[in-house]
C-alpha cells in the first residue's frame, strides 16, 4: 500500500465542512510514515482553499489514491493535522508532480488539460492518522474494508 501511494496515482482528497456539505481537492504527492500508520500529503491552499478549511475546522478526511491507467484504488479515512509543507517535502510533492504529468501524458491527455488539475502552489502538509483502508476499485469489491485501527 506504500508503495501505491508513493507511485503516480491521482489524490483525490475529500471533506465536509460544518453542515457536511461535501468538497474535494487533489493531493500533489503523498507518502507512508515509516510506521505505517500515518499518510502525509502535500496540497496546494492555493487551490484547494475550501477543502484546506474543513480540514482545519474538524479534521475528517477520505484520501482516494487511484492509478489512472487500470483504476485501481483505495481509500484511507481518518483524522489529519496540517502545517506548511517543508522544503525536502515541497521537493517530494515536484518529483510526484513530475511523474504524474508523464503518466498521464503517456495516456493521451494533453498537458494543457491536465495543469489546472495539479498544483503545490501554498503547500500544506496533511499528515492523516489512518484510521480504515478500504479498497475502491471499480467491481463487486469496491467498498471492502481492508484495515481499521478499531479491530
Amino acid at each position: 500500500m506504500a508503495s501505491f501511494i508513493q507511485s503516480p496515482v491521482m489524490q483525490i482528497v475529500g471533506t465536509a465542512d460544518e453542515a457536511l456539505k461535501p468538497e474535494i481537492g487533489r493531493g500533489a504527492g503523498a507518502w507512508a510514515s515509516a510506521d505505517r500508520r500515518m499518510v502525509h500529503l502535500v496540497m496546494s491552499a492555493w487551490q484547494w482553499p475550501g477543502t484546506v478549511a474543513n480540514l482545519k475546522a474538524n479534521r475528517r478526511v477520505a484520501v482516494t489514491f487511484s492509478r489512472p491507467a487500470d483504476y485501481v484504488s483505495y481509500q484511507v479515512k481518518g483524522e489529519a493535522t496540517l502545517r506548511s509543507a517543508e522544503p525536502d517535502e515541497i521537493d517530494r510533492s515536484g518529483r510526484y508532480l513530475v511523474d504524474m504529468v508523464s503518466t498521464l501524458m503517456r495516456l493521451g491527455i494533453p498537458a494543457e488539460m491536465i495543469a489546472p488539475w495539479l498544483s503545490n502552489r501554498d503547500p500544506f502538509l496533511v499528515s492523516i492518522e489512518v484510521s480504515d483502508i478500504f479498497l475502491q476499485t471499480p467491481g463487486a469489491k469496491a467498498g471492502t474494508r481492508l484495515w481499521s485501527a478499531a479491530a
